[in-house]
């Protein structure tokens, strides 16, 4: 087991991402909220002293985790929330951890997520 010197956080909706997304498309199928914290996004963010400057960075790089989120969800553009800091804290919380083994004894394989996919 080896120590990754990063944290992690956890990304997850809110009952305002929920319902924002049973708004945007009919065809939605019926989730719940338990269903849709149930498997959330985990970022990879530079080791801080405290969680308060974690969030800070997620603040300052908050956009294209925002962008990324819609996108994996389809949903047309034309309906985005304003993609703003304030609509990015209603729509997520976080769970800061600040401790992060790796216990595989291999490389780790990185790909770029880019904006182009979307």
């Amino acid at each position: 087991m080896y120590f990754v010197d990063r944290s992690a956080v956890v990304l997850k909706p809110t009952q305002v991402f929920l319902d924002w997304l049973k708004s945007s498309d009919e065809d939605m199928p019926d989730i719940t909220l338990a269903q849709l914290q149930s498997n959330c996004t985990t970022l990879l963010v530079p080791e801080f002293d405290t969680p308060e400057e974690v969030i800070g960075y997620i603040g300052e790089h908050f956009q294209p985790v925002f962008e990324a989120e819609l996108a994996g969800w389809e949903v047309d553009k034309k309906v985005w929330p304003a993609l703003d800091l304030t609509e990015f804290w209603r729509f997520f919380t976080v769970e800061v951890h600040d401790m992060v083994l790796d216990m595989v004894d291999a490389d780790i394989r990185i790909s770029a997520i880019t904006g182009n996919d979307a």
